[in-house]
């Protein structure tokens, strides 16, 4: 809701409401602070914090940001920043395409009591505090209730994946309902209990996944121990097993235990099961998605499965591209990817024209001796991943399985029918685990619509009796929402707003040449301007903020420094502070980061998790000037380049980022 909010009874609204703006009720809002990092130990003059960041929002009301990062932060920024019971913090940067900026978390005594240090926010996130005559529990509904219709993506900007809240206007713009004070507890201890009921349905549903996961891999585990398929060997007559004269040696690698068969099963070497193993084409996978061959590749096998959700395309004149066409039955194994994912394995049975890429090898199974999907499934067993994870071999940021140790891995072989039958049973029990985890997708679905219903009832007056109703009913008076406003207003404190991150552009005039009537207007983006206070921060020393502006407006080549620039480019030097371009120390101001190396992992990994999109690759080499930019680099440099390299290979190691095919990708 944009329009403006009066101090007066909503206009055909609730009896006793009044309107208020967020900027009305505020009489504190700050920026937060990343600090430094202490895993060495807390750096001399500095104190240790915990730091409440953007991952903290989603599990904030049963974790109570447990997870925080621990960092240093200086005992006068501490003083300033650290959060007090009522407190609310805003999202102001980061979020995607699919998740507006805006998120709200409120600071209670639970969190405040079980803090490993004090708690701040940081320096994605604004802190505000209210006035103390509001509810903060009220407010904090209200606004959750705004963000969850979509409102606040009217004050949101974008650029590479990243989206960015206005602050100052959103303050300005956000309007929220103001019910008498004691009608704000009513409607918070109200709705709080029934969202409470909703969020342990939540939280009962979110832990189903891992337990259908855990069924899976049990399910499987039985099978190839023989279990699963007992009842089906007792008193049959077809029990001899399964006998190969050309057997080649398999190999347990240590610490590898042999796997445990029945008697009628044999360990047979994959080799002697299959009649092909063939790597993927290396041709690249450029060409148009109307005309082009489908080819598959890592990202595509998931979950036991081909997932066609995200296609690349060969040219179908490709030369070679024949021998590498897949056909029904084909096992296709990920020889290499992150290690916690190589070795994974899917069964193409598509009715599709595909080829695949040089990270999968291609299984062609014999089919007179063994089922492909058999010998998937063995694949992705316990079993299995613990074969992969114990064979793999590391390199930097991925691991890789070559084709030898696949040939001489060994299968636990029952007689053709058994197979069948234990594919069946798996089948079956997985269908079952997919039929549940459908109801599941179901149920949080309709949680989520049960909790923006109850929000939509609290904000709409229809949760608890208006004071308005029982004031009249006991015969009392009672103070209107708008007297309240009213009050709040005058004994609201003037103070002062951090300026918010902002993805926008800005415009000069160029001075007009003489002779000529006009020049065009020289136009200058976010980042341009935060190159200019990087350039003029490096090397000059303590600089105050009046000096700095005129070297950064001096370095844009702006004519005139008048009230609206300045304004701009003093909001511009707030983001600089929270990138680190540049740093206060009293009353003046110097370079914080002169070289990208001086960067730490962990902020780095926060600006970069911010930039990819999950689902989607990247070219490393756009992943690095978009993040050089928005941190005030002009150009990328050979430092700037091998730094970030080592940022993704670090990520990669913590499974945060993925790496392959000359991609990267979020995890």
């Amino acid at each position: 809701m944009t329009s403006a909010f009066h101090d007066r009874q909503l206009e055909g609204g609730l009896d006793g409401w009044a309107e208020a703006t967020l900027d009305e009720l505020v009489v504190h809002a700050l920026g937060g602070e990343w600090g430094l990092s202490c895993e060495g130990g807390v750096p001399s003059g500095y104190t240790r914090v915990s730091v409440v960041r953007g991952t903290e929002f989603r599990e904030w009301e049963d974790e109570k940001g447990a997870t925080a990062a621990e960092r240093a932060v200086k005992p006068a920024s501490l003083a300033k920043r650290e959060l007090k019971a009522g407190d609310l913090v805003v999202e102001i940067s980061g979020g995607g395409p699919d998740q507006p900026v805006g998120r709200i978390l409120r600071v209670d005594e639970e969190a405040l009591r079980t803090a490993r240090n004090p708690l701040v926010c940081s320096n994605f996130c604004r802190q505000i505090r209210l006035h103390p005559e509001v509810d903060p529990a009220f407010v904090s509904l209200a606004l959750r209730h705004r963000y969850e219709r979509g409102d606040f993506n009217v004050w949101q900007s974008q650029t590479t994946n990243i989206r960015n809240l206005d602050f100052q206007e959103f303050l300005r713009g956000v309007s929220l309902p103001l019910p008498p004070l004691a009608e704000q507890r009513r409607i918070v201890a109200k709705a709080e209990e029934l969202l409470s009921q909703v969020r342990q349905t939540r939280r009962r549903l979110f832990r189903l996944p891992r337990i259908l996961k855990r069924f899976r891999q049990s399910v499987l585990a039985d099978a190839f121990s023989g279990r699963l398929s007992e009842g089906w060997r007792t008193g049959r007559s077809d029990r001899e097993p399964a006998r190969f004269s050309d057997a080649t040696e398999w190999e347990v690698p240590e610490p590898l235990d042999v796997p445990e068969i029945p008697e009628t099963w044999t360990l047979v070497a994959l080799n002697d099961l299959v009649t092909r193993v063939q790597y993927g084409t290396s041709l690249r996978a450029d060409g148009d998605a109307r005309s082009g061959v489908p080819v598959l590749r890592m990202p595509n096998i998931q979950d036991g499965r081909v997932d066609l959700s995200i296609l690349k395309h060969i040219e179908p004149g490709a030369k070679g591209l024949e021998a590498f066409r897949l056909k029904p039955g084909d096992i296709l194994f990920n020889r290499t990817n992150s290690p916690g994912l190589v070795g994974k394995a899917a069964v193409f049975d598509q009715d599709m024209e595909a080829v695949f890429a040089s990270y999968l090898v291609r299984l062609t199974c014999d089919a007179e001796r063994v089922s492909s999907r058999f010998v998937c499934a063995w694949i992705n067993s316990p079993w299995g991943r613990q074969w992969a994870r114990t064979v793999r071999t590391d390199c930097v940021s991925q691991s890789n399985i070559n084709s030898s140790e696949l040939r001489r891995m060994p299968v636990p072989t029952p007689p053709l029918t058994e197979q069948l039958e234990i594919v069946r049973r798996i089948e079956s029990l997985f269908r079952f685990a997919e039929a549940v985890e459908a109801r599941v997708t179901a149920g949080k679905a309709f949680a989520d619509r049960l909790a923006q219903s109850v929000l939509d009832k609290a904000l709409g007056g229809e949760l608890v009796p208006t004071e308005a109703e029982l004031a009249r009913k006991e015969g009392r008076s009672y103070e209107p929402g708008w007297v309240l406003l009213g009050r709040v207003k005058s004994e609201r404190v003037p103070r002062k707003i951090r300026a918010g991150r902002k993805a926008e552009q800005l415009s000069f005039p160029e001075p007009a040449r003489r002779g000529s009537r006009s020049r065009p207007v020289a136009v200058y983006h976010s980042d341009q301007i935060l190159v200019a206070f990087r350039q003029a921060c490096w090397g000059a020393g303590a600089l105050s903020e009046d000096e700095l502006i005129r070297q950064v407006a001096d370095r844009l080549a702006v004519p005139r420094l008048g009230k609206n620039i300045r304004a701009r480019l003093v909001e511009h030097l707030g983001i600089a502070i929270d990138r680190r371009i540049a740093v206060r120390r009293g009353d003046t101001l110097e370079g914080a980061t002169p070289t990208f190396a001086r960067y730490d992992d962990d902020y780095l990994l926060q600006v970069l998790r911010s930039v990819l999109r999950p689902g989607t690759e990247y070219e490393p080499g756009a992943v690095v000037r978009s993040v050089a930019s928005h941190l005030g680099y002009g150009q990328v440099t050979g430092a700037v380049r091998s730094r970030m390299e080592e940022l993704f290979r670090s990520g990669a190691r913590r499974g945060l980022l993925g790496l392959g095919e000359g991609k990267i990708w979020r995890r």
